[in-house]
């Protein structure tokens, strides 16, 4: 049955995902997706020793609804008896706020305040209901946008919100017609988002016009086949890091906050995209920015390993080569 199915599908995904008797912070908006993986979790870990809550966000966009929305979290909560953190922003604040899409700017609202709760409240693992269909709609969107392989993988089941709060997604193998089928099955109340449906929002668009179209002229398992190539793309991924750890532990000469220095003869040994992604590799490693890293710049700073030159580098950062040497610096 699958109901039985879906509730131990998510008690092994939570064991996967987080430790043992770790607790885990479910981020539940009152609609559908979220108010199924409310009651998965409940009932997945019903006899485990392991301390639930709920943390809501009322992004101040929709008046009562959003109201409305709220009052049926903080009672779903209490009916299953667990503690609900919830937060209002004032009216318009993300319209005001946001240099960019609102779309955006309701995302970094809503991960900053799960990350800040999550740490406020001891709870270091943070569970949102992303899931199969979601997952396709992101790879897509990546595509389109213009992506490489790590936008290819889509979302990660685990990634970090910070250095003391990891973010999962336990239901990411279930489809939203899973997670509706359960919902029907329970009786489960939810919320109706009605900019879910609005155009203005780019993922509503891919979501209600571009996958329906492709669906319909190209192929009709299209949203498997972009799942598919989100699970090739991360195992792929995966390899292609471990090999440019491989080879920065082999030519990394000195490292310091502010200063690194490779070895240009030990780089120039492997192929040159390897190269760049254990550069990208290293960036992150360091902390160092690289929203404004072209791909001209990692050109630029890769053909250092040919020439004695420098190159100016976005966020102050200055890539210059010389004898064996290429050396890293910010600041």
């Amino acid at each position: 049955m699958l109901p039985d199915r879906l509730i131990d599908q998510t008690r092994v995904r939570i064991r996967e995902l987080v430790p043992d008797s770790a607790g885990l912070l479910l981020a539940v908006s009152g609609g559908l997706d979220s108010m199924v993986l409310l009651h998965l979790a409940v009932q997945a870990i019903a006899k485990e020793p392991r301390r639930l809550a709920v943390a809501h966000l009322n992004h101040g966009l929709r008046g009562d609804a959003g109201q409305q929305d709220a009052a049926l979290v903080r009672a779903a909560a209490a009916d299953f008896g667990l503690e609900c953190f919830a937060e209002t922003l004032p009216d318009d604040a993300l319209k005001t706020a946001s240099s960019g899409s609102l779309e955006e700017a309701a995302r970094a609202a809503r991960y900053a305040f799960l990350e800040r709760t999550a740490r406020e409240h001891d709870f270091h693992f943070v569970a949102v209901a992303h899931h199969s269909d979601d997952q396709a709609e992101t790879v897509l969107l990546n595509i389109v946008r213009g992506t490489g392989l790590a936008g290819l993988k889509g979302m990660s089941d685990r990634r970090a919100l910070s250095s003391q709060v990891q973010l999962v997604r336990p239901l990411l193998d279930f489809s939203r017609a899973d997670l509706a089928t359960f919902a029907a099955d329970r009786s489960i109340s939810h919320a109706q988002d009605a900019t879910n449906s609005s155009p203005e929002f780019t993922r509503n668009r891919i979501r209600h016009q571009l996958l329906p179209a492709l669906r319909d002229s190209l192929n009709p398992g299209v949203d498997q086949a972009l799942v598919r190539l989100a699970k090739q793309a991360g195992e792929q991924l995966a390899c292609l890091d471990a090999l440019a750890d491989q080879l920065l532990q082999q030519a990394l000469l000195e490292s310091s906050e502010s200063i690194i220095r490779l070895s240009r003869s030990r780089l120039r040994q492997s192929p040159e995209p390897l190269v760049r992604h254990a550069l990208i590799r290293l960036w992150d490693q360091q902390g160092w920015p690289r929203q404004r890293m072209t791909a001209a710049h990692w050109l630029r700073t890769t053909a250092l390993l040919n020439q004695n030159s420098s190159v100016s580098l976005p966020e102050g950062l200055l890539a210059e080569s010389r004898a064996d040497l290429l050396i890293l610096r910010r600041g």
